[in-house]
Parts: C-alpha cells; structure tokens; sequence
C-alpha cells in the first residue's frame, strides 16, 4: 500500500483540491467498488442510539450500497481516532462525522472535493445545509445541516415589566434597558462562550476569514462585525446581561428559571435540557424569530455546523451521497426514530423539516406549542448556515475565549477584544507559512 500527501499549509484550497491519498483497504471501506455486489462504505459516527439501526434500515432500502457503520466514544475520541489512522496510514472510512470547522479538514487534507458527486443531489437539501457543507465554492462536506436560532422569552417576566418583544438587535438593547430597572438580565453572556459575538456577525453579514486564489483574507474588524460588536458592547457597558458560566450548569438553569434573565437565543437541540431543568419557568416560555438587525435586506438565522466529510482516499463518494440523500427522505428520517424516546433527529438538512417539528417541543415548556412549532421552522428556512473560520481555527479560537472573558469582564472594548484576535491570527499565519493578508 502507497500513500502520498500534499498538506495545504502555504498554498490555499487550490493546492487542496490536488491532494491526493491511495488508499487500500482489505475490508474495502477506502477501495473502489467490488466486481460484483453492492458497493462498501464505513461511516464513523458517535450516535449510540440511532447510528447503526439507521444504516441496516438503509442496507435493507437498497442494495446498491452496503454501509457499515463504526460508533465511536464521542467526537473528540472520533478526532483521536481519524488523526491516528490518517498518519500511520491506515484505512480509512469513506464517511465521518463532523468534528471540527471544514476548513480544518481540508487545510489538514482529510476531506476530499466531492462537488461531483454532490451536485446532482442539491435540491434534496436546504440552501443552508448546502452552504455549510463548502469551501471556496465547492462542495467538501456532505449537507448535513445547520441548526438555526430563534429566540425564546419569558413571558411572564416580559408582561410584569410591561415590555414589548424586541424584533431588532437594537430594539433588544433598548428593551434590556427597561428590564434593568426592574432588576432583570436581558440575556446571559458567558465569559468563556464568544458564540453571541459569532452569532451577530454572522447575520450582520461579516466575513472573518474570506479566500483569494490561493491567498487568505483576515478581517475581524470590518463594518458589519462592528456594528455586531456595538450592540454586544452596549449589553455589557450597561449591565444587560449576566455572566452565568456553563461550567456550573446548575447555577446556570437556576438563573434562566428565576425569572430574573428575561430571554435567550437558542436552538433546537437545546430544548429538551431546558425543559428538564426550568420547572419553575416551565410554561412561560415563547418562541420568536431571533431580533434581525435595522435595516437588514431580509431576514436571516444564525447557525452554523460540522460538516460530516468524505476522508481523501475513499473512492466511492457518489455511494456516500446516496447514503446521505436517503437519510434526508421520510423513511430515512423515520427509521432514525429514536427507540427510546420516541422522537426523530429533527432533519435541519431538507428544505422543510415542518412535519418532524412536534417531535421536539417538549410538552409544557412553551406558552403555544404550534406556534414555537412555526418559529423554528421559519428560522431552519432562514439558516445562512456558512461563516468561514479560516485555516487556524483550533489555534486562534482558544485567543477568541481569552478576549471575549476579557471584554464580558469590562476590562476590554469588543472591538479590542477582535483587534487582539486578528493580530494573533496574523501572527499564527505568518509562523505557520500560510499566505495572508488583513483587513
């Protein structure tokens, strides 16, 4: 078995497109298709649940394709795991889920170019899941979906300060203004947690990291994530917001649940834990479209993910995508159903997941269950779903949580908190051999 590798480090996705790993395999996992029979793949997952019967339901769909599937621990164990394989040059799976920014699988040369065999196959996903699962416009992650945010508020808390729900970000400040004199927190800002500030920049329409030819653009200080910035700023210099770490999550849901924090941006995923620990705020909860910013062109959520990618190497990727697109149609979805709790993996990666919503409001946690129902599907319509993180996430991220605590401390400006980032992130650039320009 003969491998060889080309890591992008200095070149951009243009040399990444050139990578190239030979791969053998004796199960057939990473090798071309069999004479005869239906082609192998293996997928690497961490869902205990739903991963395997998922698979036997497709093996026994079709049999065209037999996919085997390998749970792992969990995403940092499937991360160990991948990494290992890849640089002893073992075999590889031909489908992995997610466990960092796609930009890292391709920078790394993990994940390989399959626009081929995904473009066929673009109108059984949403536009976000399509948006996220791309790099310098073609497809290096399969369209697994991004789960978009929307907006729930205490109704209660909201009626006894005689307050109106906020539907802009500036209206949203303006409203935490009036809950502090009542002696209630807008929202919770975590000073280990930067996603608040990712969130706003996102749908303010910045780019952080944008691709050049084979040239990287770093901006962390452009207009719109400013005007992101501004609004975080006013939160924090007028005491809007609480601090409540997630590493103590029982101080955490006690506060949410005390009436004293007035709203949060969420997501679907997140449902279920807040029922379970909110008992007391249990049934005051409204769900409402996240506040848009004034003047915005049109509405948007939103949300990012992981792309689930194909390693380089594994040379059935259309087998891959058939895998996939059967997934996002309605036996897929149902054989997903989870044994134990009844309830579907709500599929953020199809175009209308309407008909799956009720399997995740969980009962009593929303004044009006349909209409939590409509918002969150409103928001997966809207998802913009891509906000590239650049070739040096893992090391500039950690940077981004040391400056965010700084500036939710008060002891920095937001907007110093970025110029400290995009100077490290130059800086790593610069060591790493990556080329680069800023601003």
């Amino acid at each position: 078995m003969r491998k060889n590798r080309t890591h992008w480090v200095t070149t951009g996705v243009a040399a990444a497109a050139t990578l190239s790993l030979a791969a053998c395999s004796a199960g057939g996992s990473a090798a071309g298709p069999a004479a005869d029979g239906p082609v192998p793949i293996e997928i690497w997952g961490w869902d205990p649940d739903t991963g395997e019967q998922t698979v036997e339901a497709f093996n026994e769909a079709q049999d065209e394709v037999e996919a085997t599937y390998v749970l792992q621990a969990d995403n940092i164990a499937t991360q160990t795991n991948f990494r290992n394989a890849f640089e002893a040059g073992e075999e590889l799976p031909c489908l992995v889920e997610g466990f960092g920014p796609l930009t890292t699988a391709v920078v790394n040369g993990w994940a390989q170019d399959i626009t081929d065999a995904v473009t066929p196959l673009e109108d059984v996903f949403s536009e976000g899941a399509l948006a996220s699962a791309t790099v310098d416009g073609r497809y290096y992650g399969v369209p697994t979906g991004s789960d978009g945010q929307f907006l729930i508020y205490n109704e209660r808390t909201f009626e006894a300060a005689g307050v109106s729900v906020p539907t802009t970000w500036e209206e949203f400040v303006e409203v935490g203004r009036q809950l502090r004199a009542e002696g209630v927190d807008m929202t919770n800002l975590a000073g280990e947690d930067p996603t608040t500030l990712i969130n706003l920049s996102q749908m303010a329409g910045a780019e952080w990291f944008t691709i050049d030819g084979d040239r990287w653009i770093v901006n962390f200080l452009g207009e719109e994530t400013l005007q992101a910035a501004d609004i975080i700023q006013q939160l924090i210099d007028d005491d809007l917001v609480s601090n409540q770490t997630y590493q103590d999550r029982p101080a955490l849901y006690a506060h949410f649940d005390s009436g004293d924090m007035a709203s949060t941006p969420t997501q679907w995923w997140s449902l279920t834990g807040l029922r379970t620990n909110l008992t007391e705020s249990a049934g005051d909860w409204v769900a409402t479209t996240i506040p848009q910013f004034e003047g915005a062109d049109e509405p948007v959520a939103p949300g990012r993910t992981e792309p689930w990618f194909v390693p380089v190497g594994c040379e059935n990727p259309d087998a891959v995508m058939a895998y996939m697109a059967w997934t996002a149609s309605p036996d897929g979805i149902e054989a997903g159903r989870n044994p134990q709790t009844g309830a579907v993996n709500f599929p953020t990666q199809i175009a209308d997941p309407a008909p799956y919503v009720e399997d995740i409001i969980p009962e009593g946690f929303f004044v009006d269950d349909e209409e939590a129902g409509d918002v969150i599907v409103e928001a997966q319509s809207r998802v913009i779903g891509k906000f590239e993180l650049g070739p040096n996430y893992d090391a500039w991220f950690p940077e981004m949580q040391d400056q965010w605590g700084k500036a939710v401390a008060g002891e920095i400006t937001v907007e110093e908190a970025l110029q400290a980032v995009q100077d490290f992130v130059a800086a790593d650039l610069d060591a790493k051999g990556i080329d680069h320009t800023v601003g």
